[in-house]
C-alpha cells in the first residue's frame, strides 16, 4: 500500500492543505490569510512564491459561540494521561448557526472572498498565477445528539431532533444526515452563486477526529449515507483523525465507506509519550492515507513539551524525507491559530528559521537538519 498520492487530477492537484482556525470575532486579515497562500519576503514584505495550494477555513464556533465540533476535554493532566477524558460540547449549534456559518463564510468579509481576492493580488508580485486555482474545503457542522430541536429546513417540515431521548436511534441517525445533506447542498448552491474566479470547491470536511458508535449515536451510519450524498454531487468528502489504534482501524478501507481522503495526525507534538512520527507515518501509508503536520507558536504549559516544540516539529519535517510523505502524500497543516503570521512576525529566529523550513517541505526540496 502507499500513501494518498498528491497531485491527483480528480482532486485538482492537492498537495498540502492548510487548515487556519476562523475565528468570526477575530478574522484572519488579507495580509495574515497572504501568509498562508504565499511565500511572503521578510524585508521586503512582498509575494515571492506560491505556499500551500489548498486550505481549509476552519471554524471551530459558530458567529454566536455555540459549537461545531463535537466534545470537550476535561481532566487534570489534560495530555492525553491521566484522568483526561472527552464530554460531549454543552453547547451545540442549531439550525441557524449552520445558516450563520455559511453567511458567514460567503460574505464580502468572509474567507472565501479573501482568498479569491488575494490571489490576483498575489499573482502579480510572484510574476505568475498559481499552477491551478486554490482549493478551498469547507467545514460540516457536527450534528449532536445532544441537539433535540435543531429547527426547520423547510417552513412547513418539522423541527429536526437529533436525540435518542424520545425516539429510537434509526430515526435520530436519519434526520442528523437530513441536515449534513441539507448543509451540503446549499453550500454547492450559494458556492455557484458567488462566482468565484480564483478558487476552487474541493469539498468537505468532517470535524470530529473519531467517529462515535453507542445506544445514543451512530456515526458510522451517518457518514456512510453523507459520503454517497457528497459523491453524487461530484465533491469530495475530507477526514483528519488522531493516531490511536481505532481511528487507525477505521482507515481500513475507508474510501470504500466513509471518506475520499484522510490523514492521520501524528500528535506528536502535543502528548510527551509520543516519541516520534514514525509509527503513525508508516500506519497512514498501509492504509492510503496522508499525514498531517501539527505546530503551535504558543504550546500550552499543560502540555509538558512546550520547551521541545521546536525539536518536535523537526521530527515532523524530517519525518516526511525519512518516510516519505513529503512528496509522497497527501499533507494537512494544523499549524495553531494565527501561528503562522505569528511566527512570521516573531523576534525569535527560530520561529522565522521554522516558517522557512515549512515553507521548502511545502515546495518539495526540504533536506533533513537536526537538533
Amino acid at each position: 500500500m502507499s500513501y494518498f498520492a498528491p497531485n491527483q487530477p480528480a482532486f485538482n492537484y492537492l498537495r498540502h492543505l492548510i487548515l487556519p482556525v476562523w475565528d468570526w470575532k477575530a478574522p484572519l486579515s488579507g495580509k495574515e490569510l497572504s501568509l498562508y497562500l504565499a511565500h511572503i519576503n521578510q524585508e521586503t514584505h512582498k509575494a515571492n512564491g506560491w505556499f500551500y495550494d489548498s486550505i481549509l477555513p476552519m471554524p471551530t464556533h459558530s458567529p454566536d459561540g455555540n459549537a461545531l465540533i463535537a466534545d470537550v476535554n476535561r481532566g487534570a493532566t489534560r495530555s492525553g494521561m491521566g484522568d483526561f477524558y472527552a464530554i460531549p460540547h454543552p453547547n451545540p449549534t442549531l439550525k441557524k448557526d449552520w445558516e450563520d456559518i455559511l453567511e458567514g463564510y460567503f460574505s464580502q468579509e468572509g474567507p472565501l472572498n479573501k482568498i479569491d481576492t488575494l490571489i490576483p493580488q498575489l499573482s502579480r508580485q510572484i510574476g505568475h498565477q498559481p499552477d491551478h486555482p486554490i482549493n478551498v474545503i469547507l467545514t460540516i457542522p457536527y450534528p449532536s445528539a445532544l441537539m433535540s430541536v435543531f429547527g426547520k429546513l423547510r417552513e412547513t417540515g418539522p423541527a429536526l431532533n437529533f436525540s435518542t431521548l424520545s425516539q429510537n436511534l434509526v430515526k435520530a441517525s436519519e434526520q442528523r444526515l437530513e441536515a449534513c445533506r441539507w448543509y451540503v447542498d446549499r453550500a454547492l448552491q450559494k458556492w455557484k452563486e458567488a462566482g468565484f474566479h480564483n478558487i476552487h470547491l474541493l469539498g468537505f470536511y468532517w470535524i470530529h477526529e473519531t467517529l462515535r458508535y453507542s445506544w445514543e449515536i451512530d456515526d458510522h451510519w451517518v457518514l456512510k449515507e453523507l459520503y454517497k450524498h457528497i459523491q453524487r454531487r461530484k465533491s469530495h468528502f475530507f477526514w483528519i483523525p488522531f493516531y490511536s489504534s481505532y481511528n487507525v482501524r477505521l482507515l481500513k478501507d475507508y474510501r470504500d465507506i466513509y471518506f475520499d481522503c484522510a490523514m492521520l495526525q501524528p500528535g506528536h507534538i502535543f502528548y510527551p509519550y509520543i516519541k516520534d512520527v514514525k509509527e503513525a507515518a508508516l500506519e497512514a501509508k498501509a492504509r492510503n492515507a496522508g499525514v498531517e503536520l501539527e505546530y503551535y507558536y504558543q504550546l500550552p504549559d499543560w502540555l509538558g513539551v512546550g520547551k521541545e516544540k521546536h525539536l518536535r516539529f523537526r521530527n515532523y519535517l524530517n519525518g516526511g524525507v525519512k518516510y516519505g510523505y513529503m512528496k509522497e502524500a497527501v499533507c494537512g497543516h494544523f499549524i495553531g491559530k494565527n501561528s503562522i503570521p505569528e511566527m512570521f512576525n516573531s523576534k525569535d529566529p527560530r520561529e522565522q528559521t521554522t516558517l522557512e523550513d515549512l515553507y521548502h517541505f511545502v515546495k518539495g526540496d526540504y533536506q533533513i537538519k537536526e537538533g
